[in-house]
């Protein structure tokens, strides 16, 4: 999960500007103001901070290095410099070779061929905190487990409680959310993580984009080397529940559409993409509705964090565009989209993940 706040911004400036020394005077290639020569083309220097347990990482479709948010607080430079080698090594070695094995004899072949230090051709480094590999915090997860329950709430066959576990879903992210607001300061830390990747945009990443504009989160399509990442932006609890919705959101659509075909006469790649679409605004229609019963005082306020969100999604985007799809829809698949958008329900339980310490290569 990618963290931007004040903080890390300046922390960002700082280590970009040692990566470009690392370039010049140990790579001996011209640096400019945000990028590098090879091979007379232009390489991006772009790093970004995340929250997590590895160290670092070099991520090869967006050519960009990430560094973990508690570097900002825990390493001397020396070891600062150390890790942005190991990353630049990877970064390197892709740009030599090719797609290869991400520490294997042409990875180390690159670090002797630039007199990298030994220690920085390992795959882990110890920083002597034992702490380095906690993500996240005790609200935010109490928070999570509440939500939780509703939702399993929400699976039961009585509409009336379905539909009021969900509302009380919303409310209490709603909630949180105000409370953590108004008690951050100026330098409150948003987050951003890519969810889903697909090999291109297509018509599931764009209705589970859509879901996802309901749950206090910013969703951007992004676009790399042969990649489209759904990333979603937002505080710690509303990025880690969207993790989990959209995780659950690409098996579901594929079983509705499963049963759809089961049901009617339905087949096709259009009709395929027609009724994913049809989901997201069936979806979008019961939302919205469910947001009318909303106190007024709770909607003033969910357009505030909205705005104060669309604001600050500055902080990681310089420009955005917005998306969609310019293919004829089946009318068909997509009316009975919509009916199963407006009985969709996300079910099941919030799962966490955790490994541990390393610096390394992210496909």
């Amino acid at each position: 999960m990618y963290v931007f706040s004040e903080t890390t911004l300046a922390f960002i400036k700082k280590a970009e500007s040692l990566l470009k020394e690392i370039i010049h005077y140990e790579l001996k290639l011209p640096v400019h103001r945000s990028r590098f020569e090879f091979n007379k083309f232009l390489y991006p220097i772009h790093i970004v901070v995340f929250e997590g347990a590895e160290l670092g990482h070099f991520n090869p479709a967006y050519m960009q290095i990430g560094l973990n948010k508690k570097l900002i607080y825990l390493s001397k430079e020396s070891v600062l410099k150390d890790i942005l080698r190991h990353e630049l090594a990877h970064y390197m070695t892709l740009l030599y070779y090719g797609s290869i094995q991400s520490h294997g004899v042409e990875f180390r072949e690159i670090c002797q061929r630039f007199g990298f230090p030994q220690e920085v051709s390992s795959a882990t480094m110890d920083l002597n905190q034992a702490n380095l590999s906690k993500v996240g915090d005790l609200e935010s997860e109490r928070v999570i487990e509440k939500v939780k329950k509703l939702l399993k709430l929400a699976e039961s066959s009585n509409a009336h409680e379905a539909e009021l576990a969900t509302l009380k879903a919303n409310q209490l992210l709603l909630r949180h959310h105000l409370d953590f607001h108004f008690a951050a300061d100026e330098s409150e830390e948003l987050f951003m993580d890519r969810i889903l990747i697909r090999p291109r945009k297509d018509a599931k990443i764009l209705a589970i984009y859509e879901i996802l504009k309901h749950f206090i989160v910013r969703p951007v399509l992004s676009f790399g080397k042969g990649t489209c990442a759904l990333e979603v932006t937002g505080s710690y609890t509303n990025v880690k529940l969207a993790q989990y919705i959209a995780g659950f959101l690409d098996h579901e659509l594929d079983h509705l559409w499963k049963s759809a075909q089961k049901e009617t006469k339905l087949s096709g790649l259009r009709a395929k993409n027609s009724f994913f679409s049809g989901v997201a605004r069936g979806f979008d229609e019961k939302m919205k509705q469910q947001k009318t019963q909303f106190s007024t005082d709770e909607q003033k306020a969910l357009v505030i964090i909205e705005k104060d969100l669309e604001n600050k999604i500055g902080m990681i985007y310089r420009r955005l565009s917005t998306s969609g799809s310019a293919q004829t829809l089946d009318s068909a698949a997509s009316a009975y989209g919509v009916q199963k958008g407006r009985e969709l329900t996300v079910r099941g339980a919030v799962e966490s993940k955790s490994g541990g310490l390393s610096i390394g290569y992210r496909i």
